[in-house]
């Protein structure tokens, strides 16, 4: 497994992915099957190297998560690339909107994490979204925005210079490639600290 669960998990969101994209799978499956499954796959994974103290092979879970997420995430943008259509919208109103998420660590010390995202109402040619949520604000009111939207609607619409299907693929393949080398290398670890902590057979006298 030390090998196998980071692949695993990113070739699950993968599928999955592809099939709400391409398929019929609805939006709670895509969560379920694309998001949840992976992360606990990987969640397992870390929680049994750490039992048996393979510290690095339980650290392989972290770069194969977000390789998870990254390949869940570029299905979208490479849908986009392969089917989508650009469109010029006017923006009628910009919505700012801060979400504030708080956490709790070890030392019940709080934390808290602030998120701005911008909501663009649109006013686009027939087929087109009619609103656009990003991290950013990418236009004024009255201003033309470019937009690249799925005429299937299937796949959340993004600003035309916002696709990046092949950088995402191969974030995708960074993180998962590195999560299998630090799997690789936490096994020759164990095994070797295995051999030596192994009983020495009884010497001749």
């Amino acid at each position: 497994m030390a090998l196998t669960a980071p692949p695993l998990a990113a070739a699950l969101a993968l599928g999955v992915a592809r099939e709400s994209a391409y398929g019929s799978l609805g939006s709670w499956w895509f969560f379920l099957g694309g998001l949840l499954l992976p992360l606990l796959l990987l969640g397992w994974h870390a929680a049994v190297a750490t039992r048996r103290g393979a510290s690095l092979i339980a650290l392989s879970a972290l770069p194969a998560g977000l390789g998870a997420v990254l390949a869940l995430v570029s299905v979208g943008h490479s849908t986009l690339e392969e089917r989508g259509i650009e469109i010029s919208c006017i923006v009628l109103k910009v919505t700012e909107r801060t979400e504030t998420d708080s956490s709790m660590d070890a030392e019940g010390r709080w934390t808290h994490t602030t998120r701005t995202s911008y909501d663009h109402r649109l006013d686009c040619p027939a087929g087109g979204p009619k609103y656009l949520n990003t991290p950013s604000r990418l236009a004024k009111v009255g201003d033309s925005l470019a937009v690249v939207h799925d005429p299937q609607g299937k796949v959340s619409p993004r600003a035309a210079g916002d696709v990046h299907g092949q950088g995402m693929r191969t974030a995708a393949a960074v993180a998962v490639g590195t999560a299998v080398l630090l799997g690789l290398v936490g096994g020759i670890r164990e095994a070797y600290e295995k051999r030596r902590r192994g009983p020495r057979r009884p010497t001749m006298r």
